[in-house]
C-alpha cells in the first residue's frame, strides 16, 4: 500500500455518515408550526384579548395580524435560502408584501384613531404586558431558529440573521395582536415596532456571531 492509501484509510476510517439538511422550505415550515404552536399555547394558557371578536371583523386588525404572521413565515423562508450558498440574493424580497402589509395596518389604525400620550403620564401597567409579550415570544422563538440556522456555515451570516430577527419579530407580534389590548395609539405603535427596531438592526450587525 503506497502512503497515500494509507493516509487516505488513516483518514476515512473514524468517518461518520453526514446526514444532508432538509430542505429549506421544510425547515422554515417545522420551525413556522413551532412558532404557530407557541402562539395558540399562549392565547390558550393566558387569553386573547377581550374585544377579539369584535377585533377579527375590523381592517385595522386583521390586517397587520396577518401581514406579521405572513412576514414571520416568508422571512423564515428566506432566512434558510439565504444561509445555503447556492441560493439567490433574490430570496431577500420575499417577505417585502407582508412587511408591508404588516406596517400599513398597525399604521393606519394608529393614525386613524391618534390618541397622545399626555406629558409625564404614567405608562399603563398594559403597556409593560404588551412588551413582556413580544420579548417572551421572541426568546422562545429565538432559542430553537438559531440553533437550526447555525448548522449551515453560511457564507451570508448578517443577511441570514436579519431575516430571522425579522421572521422573530412577526410572530412576535402576531402573539402580541392576539393576546394584549391596543393602549393609546402612540404608544400601540412604539410596541408594534418594537421588535423591528431592535432584533432586526442587531442581527445585522451582530449576524457572524449569531448564525456564523
Amino acid at each position: 500500500m503506497s502512503d497515500t492509501d494509507a493516509l487516505i484509510a488513516q483518514l476515512s476510517e473514524r468517518l461518520e455518515p453526514v446526514r444532508p439538511l432538509r430542505k429549506p422550505w421544510l425547515r422554515a415550515a417545522m420551525w413556522t408550526a413551532f412558532a404557530t404552536v407557541v402562539i395558540a399555547l399562549l392565547a390558550i394558557f393566558f387569553g386573547t384579548r377581550d374585544d377579539i371578536a369584535h377585533a377579527l371583523h375590523e381592517a385595522k386588525f386583521v390586517m397587520p395580524l396577518v401581514g406579521s404572521w405572513l412576514t414571520g413565515l416568508t422571512a423564515a423562508i428566506a432566512a434558510f435560502e439565504v444561509s445555503l450558498p447556492d441560493r439567490s440574493r433574490r430570496w431577500l424580497w420575499l417577505p417585502l408584501a407582508p412587511v408591508l402589509l404588516w406596517s400599513s395596518g398597525f399604521a393606519y389604525g394608529c393614525l386613524a384613531n391618534w390618541v397622545e400620550i399626555p406629558e409625564g403620564a404614567d405608562i399603563p401597567s398594559g403597556a409593560m404586558d404588551c412588551i413582556g409579550t413580544i420579548l417572551g415570544v421572541s426568546a422562545a422563538l429565538i432559542v430553537v431558529l438559531l440553533p437550526m440556522l447555525r448548522r449551515v456555515k453560511t457564507l451570508r451570516p448578517g443577511l441570514t440573521a436579519w431575516l430571522a430577527c425579522l421572521a422573530v419579530s412577526g410572530f412576535a407580534d402576531t402573539a402580541h395582536l392576539l393576546v394584549d389590548t391596543e393602549q393609546a395609539s402612540l404608544l400601540a405603535l412604539t410596541i408594534n415596532l418594537v421588535p423591528a427596531l431592535i432584533l432586526v438592526p442587531l442581527a445585522g450587525i451582530l449576524g457572524r456571531r449569531i448564525v456564523g
